[in-house]
């Protein structure tokens, strides 16, 4: 029986002999190449080159011109049907895309609850009494031979200031206490409890992350590398930075080379430490120094991995920057609560200063370099390249800005004991943040989209 078909070309109607099956003839009217269809099978069950034509009114016997073989075409089979009833169309899996699911698209809100502890101590604190009454009302409550100590020590200093020795300090004051500490404190003065909080919020908030990359955004040994690095050298170089500031106070140089140039802008640092922590400064003095000396410092201090890493440029996705950024101000934050809890702490506050320390610091500290990160990824061409250091240092202030601005901000108000307006800072840091993974969930939501409405007209080309 002839095999009818139809050329795709110029759509005339065809009819070729059995024995011409599953071949490529050329078209009597057009000489495009036919396919002669195998009349005993089923379409479904094959994937051809060519696409089926429309029908046409006028039919044509098809043959091979003569001095032409037929030209064989290769025809690969889906699935072999074992009979008219057996026979199975092919199921395309769904689209899907790597959008994460809802929960851990809004699992950062999390970070609210490490807030709490500090909105606590900030709403219920009360009038503080300096570190003297306190001290001579612990010394009272103390054994006599603990007051006469004190008494020994208080004559010694008094006849050494002659000399120009050293005033007793508050080591030395605290170690004539019972305990070496003051009345309600919760920890002796020379403890090293501190560490172990600590490594306690280390395994905390590592956890949260680990959780937060659920998806491999980012690797764990990344994470716990970025915050070992900055607790430990970040810091330090942060410190160097604040001792070569302070002594580059009451020095004046001459010239217009660039050491002299590196030299001011370092006395300028060194001169907005002296004005945040000036307590006769004014609100606006204080703001200046705690914004543009201890805000750009520690936060371009935490982003120095960051800044490293996209010194060239990546495709790296933002929420790994993002995770980065937790991870290395989480560090940040941890070091400092174990310098201040050596320091100011031990032997001389109650317990809760300590979980604001190590767990709503830490966060706080975890939400600026959170959003200098994605700041980072999102404009990193306006730090790759940059010849000079005098177009850099610009540049850097308009990544780290906002964050630097809340920061300075947080801590002017706490100067000022202003301790409900520096918590509406920190709640307003975290919604910048969220803000920013907001749009960008928003552009991706976008992207996934265009994927999947490229993926979906590919699917029905190929079906059709």
């Amino acid at each position: 029986m002839p095999i009818s078909l139809t050329c795709p070309d110029c759509g005339k109607r065809l009819k070729a002999r059995d024995e011409l099956a599953g071949k490529r003839l050329p078209c009597p009217h057009c000489g495009t190449k036919v396919l002669v269809a195998q009349p005993e099978e089923d379409g479904a069950g094959y994937s051809l080159q060519d696409e089926p034509a429309p029908a046409s009114s006028t039919s044509v016997a098809l043959s091979v011109p003569a001095g032409e073989e037929a030209e064989p075409i290769q025809v690969r089979r889906k699935s072999a049907p074992a009979g008219p009833k057996s026979r199975k169309t092919e199921v395309l899996p769904p689209l899907t895309t790597n959008e994460p699911p809802l929960w851990l698209r809004h699992l950062h809100w999390l970070l609210v609850l490490a807030l709490l502890p500090l909105a606590f101590s900030l709403l219920n604190r009360g009038e503080q009494e300096d570190f003297k009454e306190r001290y001579l009302k612990s010394l009272e409550a103390a054994p006599p031979e603990a007051q006469l100590r004190f008494l020994q020590l208080s004559q010694q200093a008094e006849n050494g200031e002659q000399d120009d020795e050293k005033r007793l300090t508050k080591d030395d004051l605290l170690a004539i206490l019972p305990e070496h500490k003051l009345l309600d404190a919760w920890l002796p003065h020379d403890s090293f409890a501190h560490w172990g909080f600590a490594a306690g919020a280390t395994v905390l908030f590592m956890a949260f992350f680990l959780l937060l990359a659920a998806q491999k955004t980012a690797e764990p040994h990344h994470l716990l590398g970025m915050g070992l690095f900055t607790a430990t050298v970040g810091i330090l170089l942060l410190l160097l930075l604040q001792v070569i500031a302070d002594w580059t106070q009451g020095i004046w140089l001459r010239g217009g080379n660039i050491v002299v140039v590196i030299f001011y802008f370092v006395k300028l640092i060194g001169f907005s430490y002296q004005a945040a922590l000036d307590p006769s400064n004014g609100f606006f003095l204080s703001f200046l120094g705690y914004t543009l000396g201890v805000g750009f410092c520690e936060e371009v201090c935490k982003a120095l991995p960051l800044l490293w890493y996209y010194r060239n440029p990546s495709e790296q996705r933002w929420r790994t920057a993002f995770l980065w950024g937790l991870a290395s101000g989480a560090g940040f934050g941890i070091s400092e609560g174990i310098t201040y809890a050596s320091r100011y702490y031990n032997g001389i506050s109650s317990a809760d200063i300590y979980v604001v320390r190590f767990i709503s610091c830490v966060a706080l500290h975890a939400l600026w370099t959170g959003s200098v990160a994605i700041t980072l990824q999102q404009k990193q061409g306006l730090l790759q390249g940059v010849e000079s250091w005098y177009e850099y240092i610009p540049r850097l202030y308009l990544i780290v800005g906002v964050p630097m601005v809340l920061h300075g901000l947080y801590d002017t108000l706490l100067k000022k004991d202003l301790n409900a307006g520096a918590l509406v800072v920190a709640v307003l840091s975290f919604l910048f943040l969220a803000f920013q993974i907001s749009r960008l969930h928003g552009e991706d939501d976008e992207e996934a989209k265009r994927v999947l409405l490229r993926e979906y007209k590919r699917r029905r080309a190929a079906m059709s």
